[in-house]
Formats: structure tokens, C-alpha cells, sequence
């Protein structure tokens, strides 16, 4: 019995630095870590998920945005017309202009000028282009917003300086007087240059104004031979110009 424990103890002696080093080098488990939480602040908001792709997301994120200034803007539309009975187009464009609450500004025999409502535009230049071949159409946009401000700033400036000039006269004498006068006569006329400037920019952001310019030619008078070819003869040629 001495004996197999002593040969137990002699293999486990000579075996431990073998075991020893395969420990130290056996790689070492780590621990995965948890999966954390994320803060409430750091969660995607509905406008961040509507960016990211989420198309219900998005329209409940453009519902939610506050709308847009709204934007004074002039609209001018050009139109060049081939027609053939020019005075009947004339004559229907301008009964439709009237009839959408606009007014003809020029009437000539190559030339037209409408302004009309801006809901109406379309329509407006749809009847013209329909009316023949369209040989050139193009729409100018003009943002008169700050321009609007600026003459509604001014106008406001003078009528307050106006206002305060009145009350002068109560404890002036009169020259004093005589100098207000003028200078009030002088605001006068300031202010109703700018009304007049205001009053012609706000028109033009609320109408449109539409140019059709018309190009036509007369028909030449035909003039029948007779020709060699008897088949040629018997054409109608006034029903083949009518057909075409």
C-alpha cells in the first residue's frame, strides 16, 4: 500500500509543471457584458426615425413642422402663339379673363395683355396654348416680400412723424408754423408716392400677368391648273387642304 502511494505521489510530481503551464497559457474566458439599456435622451425621436426612412413617421413629422412664411410673389407668363384667326382667340381669352375676375391691359393686333386672378393663371395660358401651335412659353417668378416690408416700414415711419408734427402747432409761433406746414406738406407727398409704391407691388404679388404675343400668316389664294396627268385632274384637292 506504501509502495502504490509513493509511485502516485512521483507521477503527480513529475506531471505538475506540465499541467501548470497548460493553465497558464489555456486562454481565458471573459464574461460577455451586458447589454445596457439606453437612456431615455439617447432614443430615436420620431423625427430622427422619419429621417431614417419610416414614411408614416415622416408624414406625422411634416404635419407636426410649422408652415412656411407666406411668400409675396409676382407671376408673369410669356406666350408666343401660331394662329390662324388671331381676333377670335383675342376675343375668347379675354371674355375667359373677365369672366375668372382679371382684365385685358393691351389689345393689339399681334399683341395681348392679360392680368388675371393667380389661381386662374393656368388656365389662362392652357386656353392660349391650345388655341394654335406654341412657338415659345416661359414663367418668371418675382419674390416681393421685402419689398412689400420695406414700403410698409417706410409709410409707417412718415405717418408716425407726420403725427407727431401736428401736435407742434399748440405752442409754436408762426414761423414755427408756417415751417411745419411745409415740412408736413413735404410728408404728404412722400406718403402718397410710397402708398402708390405699395399699392402697385402688393397688386402685382396678388394678380398674374400674362403676355401672348400671336404670329400668323394668310392663306395664299390656290390657283387650279390643268395638268397633263389626268389623274391629277381628278383629285379634289380643296377637300384634301380641308382634310389636312
Amino acid at each position: 500500500m506504501n509502495r502504490i502511494c509513493t509511485a502516485c505521489l512521483l507521477v503527480y510530481c513529475l506531471a505538475y509543471p506540465t499541467l501548470a503551464r497548460a493553465a497558464d497559457t489555456a486562454p481565458a474566458k471573459v464574461a460577455a457584458p451586458a447589454a445596457s439599456k439606453p437612456a431615455p435622451d439617447d432614443r430615436p425621436t420620431g423625427d430622427q426615425k422619419a429621417i431614417d426612412g419610416d414614411p408614416a413617421l415622416r408624414k406625422d413629422a411634416e404635419k407636426a413642422a410649422p408652415p412656411a412664411a407666406e411668400r409675396a410673389t409676382s407671376l408673369t407668363a410669356t406666350i408666343v402663339v401660331k394662329v390662324v384667326h388671331p381676333q377670335e382667340v383675342r376675343k375668347a381669352a379675354v371674355e375667359r379673363a373677365r369672366a375668372a375676375g382679371g382684365w385685358p391691359t393691351l389689345v393689339t393686333d399681334a399683341e395681348l395683355h392679360l392680368e388675371v386672378p393667380q389661381a386662374a393663371l393656368a388656365d389662362t395660358v392652357d386656353q392660349l396654348a391650345a388655341a394654335g401651335i406654341v412657338l415659345q412659353k416661359s414663367l418668371q417668378r418675382v419674390d416681393r416680400t421685402e419689398q412689400i416690408a420695406q414700403l410698409q416700414a417706410k409709410l409707417k415711419s412718415k405717418r408716425e412723424i407726420l403725427e407727431r408734427l401736428r401736435t407742434f402747432f399748440a405752442d409754436s409761433d408762426t414761423q414755427s408754423t408756417l415751417r411745419i406746414e411745409q415740412s408736413m406738406t413735404q410728408l404728404v407727398v412722400e406718403i402718397e408716392s410710397l402708398q402708390g409704391e405699395l399699392n402697385v407691388a402688393e397688386s402685382s404679388a396678388r394678380t398674374a400677368h400674362v403676355q401672348a404675343s400671336f404670329q400668323y400668316h394668310q392663306r395664299q389664294r390656290i390657283t387650279y391648273l390643268r395638268s397633263p396627268f389626268e389623274w391629277l385632274n381628278t383629285l379634289d384637292i380643296d377637300r384634301f387642304l380641308a382634310e389636312f
